[in-house]
């Protein structure tokens, strides 16, 4: 993923929209890319921090991003692995359920 396409995803990412290849492809470019670490932590900054003017708690809002960062990058490598796991698991049901059919009505 380049700049441009990682600065066009940065409402999406903070939206939990992306799937999840372009997640990881954002989450790993904007780590490696000050400029666009920067982008995000203006972005997440503005639109974090006006929703939380009202209460009068502290928050820290570097913290809080790097750890959306992570929980975004380990949900999606998650969801990543169980979608080839769950495509495993089905083409095994399918090729036996196929033998068996094919057992059934060759006697």
């Amino acid at each position: 993923m380049n700049c441009y396409e990682c600065k066009k995803r940065i409402k999406d990412f903070l939206n939990d929209s992306l799937n999840s290849k372009t997640t990881i492809e954002f989450v790993n470019h904007v780590r490696g890319c000050k400029e666009c670490m920067e982008e995000l932590s203006i972005e997440y900054l503005v639109s974090e921090g006006l929703k939380r003017l009202d209460t009068a708690t502290s928050f820290n809002l570097d913290h809080e991003l790097n750890d959306k960062l992570n929980e975004a990058l380990s949900k999606a490598k998650f969801n990543r692995y169980f979608g080839v796991i769950c495509g495993i698991v089905i083409f095994a049901v399918a090729f036996t359920l196929g033998l068996v059919l094919s057992t059934l009505f060759t006697y």
